[in-house]
């Protein structure tokens, strides 16, 4: 988890270093979807499932909320989805797929799938976020821009000054 916090202070580049959990994980998902694993060596699953649950993570999500209340409610839904995710995961490996669990393992592919899709649709909202604000800085006037960083009740990404990092 460090070494992607500094790779994505390196580069730059939140979604993509946050999207390389994804695309760790989808080799093992894969291979324990089509392996016979009932005719594999425990070993070998041991070391594929240890590799999957190792994956690096990443998250920025304190990073586009600068206000205090906004990233308290950003934390408290961060760890909504995470409780809601372990409820969804205990129905994915269901007894009637055992012992080699093609469906549940075909599932989560699915769901990789989709948070792929959703890393790149959030890098795409953010750019047009930015865009839409540079848009809005740049046509003030140095007075005007003077006045709004003054006079703004606006706090954290809600400021026209503000851009979200992704």
């Amino acid at each position: 988890m460090l070494a992607n916090s500094y790779a994505a202070e390196i580069f730059g580049e939140l979604t993509f270093i946050s999207m390389i959990g994804q695309i760790w994980v989808l080799p093992f998902l894969i291979y324990l979807n089509i392996a016979g694993t009932a005719h594999v060596s425990r070993w070998t699953i041991w070391i594929v499932t240890t590799l999957l649950l190792g994956y690096p993570n990443a998250a920025w999500n304190s990073r586009n909320f600068n206000a205090v209340r906004s990233r308290t409610v950003s934390a408290a839904c961060y760890d909504m989805f995470c409780q809601a995710g372990g409820i969804i995961a205990s129905n994915i490996y269901r007894a009637d797929d055992a012992p080699l669990y093609r469906r549940g393992n075909r599932q989560l592919i699915a769901i990789l799938g989709m948070n792929i899709g959703l890393y790149g649709l959030i890098k795409v909202y953010y750019i047009l976020r930015n865009r839409h604000r540079d848009r809005i800085w740049n046509a003030m006037t140095p007075e005007e821009k003077i006045e709004y960083l003054s006079t703004t009740k606006d706090e954290g990404n809600k400021r026209f000054d503000f851009r979200f990092e992704h």
